[in-house]
Formats: structure tokens, sequence, C-alpha cells
């Protein structure tokens, strides 16, 4: 599935864009705090997931990538191993 945007396609379209008229936006700092406190539901293979996702802050940045893939392939492990 595709999304539509707004954003231009082209190299050409970026440089067409006029932004001497825009006023820089300020960035606040991030400073919600991590969920540290997860609820069993009592499916181990969800379960598992939360307690991998909830040490995600503890990983480099870099590899949240690696972290997120390794928890959807095993929940899909668990999906495909249960009994219908």
């Amino acid at each position: 599935m595709s999304e539509l945007n707004d954003h231009p396609e082209s190299a050409a379209e970026m440089s067409a864009i006029d932004l001497d008229g825009l006023e820089p936006q300020s960035v606040e700092p991030h400073d919600a705090p991590w969920p540290d406190d997860t609820t069993a539901t009592g499916d181990d293979a969800v379960d598992s997931t939360l307690e991998r996702l909830a040490g995600i802050s503890t990983v480099a940045v870099a590899e949240h990538n690696r972290v997120y893939a390794e928890i959807h392939d095993s929940l899909l492990a668990a999906l495909d191993d249960e009994k219908r």
C-alpha cells in the first residue's frame, strides 16, 4: 500500500521551493519518560516482546531497527505456530 504525500519528487522540484520566507522553528528536546512498567498479558510471546521492548531505551539507536525486526519476526513465528 502506498501513501500519498505532497512532497516534491525530484531534485529540480526541491530546488524550486522558495525557503527565504520561512522562519526557523525551535526544536524542544524530547523529555517524555520511557514507560518502564508493563503488565503481563498471559501470552508468553507477547510478554516476551514487552520485556524486549522495555529494554530498548538501553540499546543504541542505530540498533533499534534490528531489534524491532527480531521482535516482529518472533511475533510472526508465534502466530504461525499457534494452533488454529
